[in-house]
């Protein structure tokens, strides 16, 4: 099998030192495949970029999620003091404390946060590992439903078969492989074409479903769904409509209003690469320059020499 085609190259005083291969599938508003690069047929581990899903599964059980919780429900955020109260609140809304939270402990997710946590002589904390959000999340489900909050990460409990079957309606696919996240929940393999799927449904879907509520909530409340200094809430405050979410090992997915939606995965499982790929793809649907400009410092990511930029790091252009 050949190697998947350079989708990203770091250039330093202008030679490429490294490169990033990966595949990614672009579909046009009706569904179909407008860009194929590698082999987006292949199931992958979308990581956290499955999160719209998993929130969808938990509206469905009927949890009583809105706004800023619904929007932390479906997020790997930061661990910024915002994130940390808000999901305490949440826990403390359903009779909870943070000792019912079964994803790891962990510092900040955004490295500038972590910075400042380290230095108050703070330690990692499972209120503070980017996915309590979502814990919090299923724990509301269970609370609401009556099901067990002991092992609510089991592939047998009622609210994580809802999410497998919430993947596969959402997606039409259905999961070709399951295990574990990193932060404990039940993970499932589908192919990129399903991951971008999944976005489209939900950016299409009338106002009153739950797939739309949850995309709704994360445009609405970015920062809840990311962070203050993150590259996926910039780009969900800076294009309209646009519905973006990152995941581990070099995931990332996104949908426009109108319903053209994208999702790629990089082969060494960088996060680097991921935010000049997302505005090569802006680039390629047609975003207007002037809003483009605004995401200048993530389409050509500065490299250092000293301190100076000696370099970029920048996408290869789509349908080239």
């Amino acid at each position: 099998m050949s190697n998947p085609p350079v989708l990203v190259e770091m250039i330093r005083a202008g030679l490429v030192e490294s490169a990033h291969r990966g595949h990614a599938v672009l579909l046009d508003a009706d569904g179909k495949i407008e860009v194929s690069l590698g082999e987006p047929k292949n199931p992958i581990f979308p990581r956290s970029a499955i999160k719209l899903a998993q929130a969808t599964a938990m509206l469905r059980s009927g949890a009583k999620l809105e706004n800023e919780k619904l929007a932390i429900s479906c997020a790997s955020h930061s661990g910024e003091d915002l994130h940390r109260e808000l999901v305490t609140k949440m826990l403390k809304d359903i009779g909870l404390t943070t000792d019912a939270l079964q994803c790891p402990p962990d510092l900040p997710l955004d490295t500038a946060t972590q910075i400042e946590y380290l230095s108050k002589g703070m330690k990692p904390e499972r209120l503070t590992m980017n996915c309590s959000g979502k814990h919090a999340g299923m724990l509301t489900a269970c609370v609401e439903n009556k099901w067990s909050i002991e092992n609510y990460l089991g592939p047998e409990h009622n609210l994580q078969k809802l999410i497998n079957e919430t993947i596969e309606d959402l997606s039409g696919e259905k999961i070709y492989k399951s295990t574990f996240d990193g932060c404990g929940a039940p993970l499932h393999a589908v192919s990129l074409i399903a991951l971008a799927k999944i976005a489209q449904n939900a950016v299409l879907s009338e106002t009153s479903t739950e797939q739309r509520k949850v995309v709704d909530a994360a445009r609405k409340f970015p920062i809840y769904n990311s962070g203050n200094k993150r590259d996926v809430a910039q780009f969900m405050q800076t294009v309209e409509g646009f519905f973006t979410k990152e995941g581990a090992e070099g995931v990332h997915v996104g949908a426009l209003s109108d319903g053209r939606s994208f999702a790629v995965k990089f082969e060494d499982g960088s996060m680097r690469p991921r935010a000049a790929f997302v505005v090569a793809v802006l680039r390629y649907w047609g975003i207007e320059e002037n809003i483009l400009e605004k995401l200048s410092h993530l389409e050509k990511t500065p490299v250092l020499g000293g301190g100076k930029p000696v370099g970029s790091m920048q996408a290869l252009p789509i349908g080239r």
